[in-house]
């Protein structure tokens, strides 16, 4: 945790970020979903690769706990830019798909204006 509060703070990212993987699977590093979501962070196989963590017979950078996190680190600024700055929305899809809540969201502006 110490290890997580660290990164986390580093980047400038609200601290209750560093709860998110007790909340979602108790820290249980060897988590594993339906959707081959994994590690402490639950990435699933594509966003891993995306934003470079390794995945091979021998290792998985998903189940590495200061790799993993740097990586969520870099996930959560960029979902945060994403939704201009909303730390609930960028949470929201750090957990599903960014894409589905911009386009929610589209729709959401659309009907107002």
């Amino acid at each position: 945790m110490y290890l997580i509060k660290t990164e986390v703070e580093r980047a400038g990212l609200p601290i209750e970020i560093v709860l998110m993987p007790i909340i979602e699977l108790a820290y249980y590093l060897f988590s594993y979903s339906h959707s081959m979501a994994s590690g402490l962070w639950q990435f699933i196989p594509s966003t891993g690769k995306l934003y470079g963590l390794e995945n091979n017979w021998w290792y998985d950078s998903r189940r590495d706990v200061l790799a993993s996190t740097k990586t969520a680190v870099k996930y959560l600024k960029n979902l945060n830019k994403l939704f201009n700055g909303d730390w609930l929305l960028a949470i929201a899809a750090y957990n599903s798909d960014p894409g589905l809540y911009k386009k929610l969201l589209l729709k959401i502006n659309n009907k107002v204006n």
